[in-house]
């Protein structure tokens, strides 16, 4: 599966069953209440 990330996109391309894995992980490791676009400020900050 391959992920490309920026600070307002997220791009997965893969068989439906890895993407939606990797979206419940997303989904777990971050409070209950977060966003899609606070995860992606939060993970392009770590890469820069």
């Amino acid at each position: 599966m391959k992920r490309e990330m920026n600070e307002k996109n997220l791009r997965m391309t893969g068989k439906a069953w890895e993407i939606r894995h990797t979206l419940r992980m997303i989904a777990k490791s971050g409070p209950s209440s977060a966003t899609l676009s606070e995860y992606l400020k939060k993970q392009t900050a770590c890469i820069r």
